[in-house]
């Protein structure tokens, strides 16, 4: 009896590492190739986006991004998107598949607008804008203005703005709000003193003051 048993939990260990293995051998492994992120085993070549494009959650992991032998990143899943289109490393930034278009701030139509404090530790959300013609100004005022010369002075506030689309479940369209306690005078023009900003495009648009109003700040 004693020799059956050790035989059937020696058979049940290796069928569970066994499975074990399997599922790692599955977890897809992507590479800098020629054209970008290539992986082999689905034959799919991924982009960076933007990171403006930040991911709303990490679902499952699905595999790595191994810059190099020594550098890689886990990659996850997220809300409402295959795997085979769009991913997220462990920071939440986002890669998406060839033949994939990342929508613009308009194209995404977002219904909700999530003011937050950007720590190097936590994001930390403070505000939540969700009355829609508010937010559907901001995003026309962003996606139809010139943009301008980033100003050297230091903003009265600072926030990360991230738009939430029910379209697009997996991804906010994160920017920075600035605000400056006089307004920003450019080449004799004056611009307000509200703004949205993406650093990676180097995009600086005046916007209205929804944000200002929403939060209850007082001049």
């Amino acid at each position: 009896m004693k020799a059956s048993f050790i035989r059937k939990t020696l058979t049940v260990a290796l069928a569970a590492l066994f499975c074990a293995l399997s599922l790692a051998s599955c977890k897809a492994t992507l590479k800098p190739g020629e054209n970008g992120l290539y992986d082999s085993q689905n034959k799919i070549t991924y982009s960076h986006a933007s990171t403006v494009y930040e991911a709303t959650a990490l679902v499952k992991e699905y595999g790595k991004l191994a810059l190099t032998d020594k550098e890689s990143y886990a990659l996850y899943t997220i809300p409402g998107m295959d795997p085979t289109e769009m991913l997220a490393t462990e920071d939440f930034n986002i890669v998406y598949a060839e033949g994939v278009t990342m929508p613009t701030l308009l194209e995404m139509a977002p219904t909700v607008l999530r003011i937050c404090v950007d720590s190097s530790e936590t994001i930390r959300e403070v505000h939540k804008l969700d009355d829609s013609v508010a937010i559907a100004s901001l995003v026309h005022d962003f996606t139809s203005g010139q943009s301008l010369s980033y100003p050297a002075g230091s903003p009265l506030r600072s926030y990360k703005a991230r738009f939430e689309s029910t379209q697009y479940p997996g991804f906010y369209y994160s920017l920075t709000y600035v605000e400056y306690a006089e307004d920003v005078e450019i080449d004799g023009v004056s611009y307000g003193r509200y703004f949205l900003r993406s650093a990676f495009e180097d995009i600086f648009i005046p916007v209205g003051d929804e944000i200002h109003k929403s939060m209850g700040f007082t001049d």
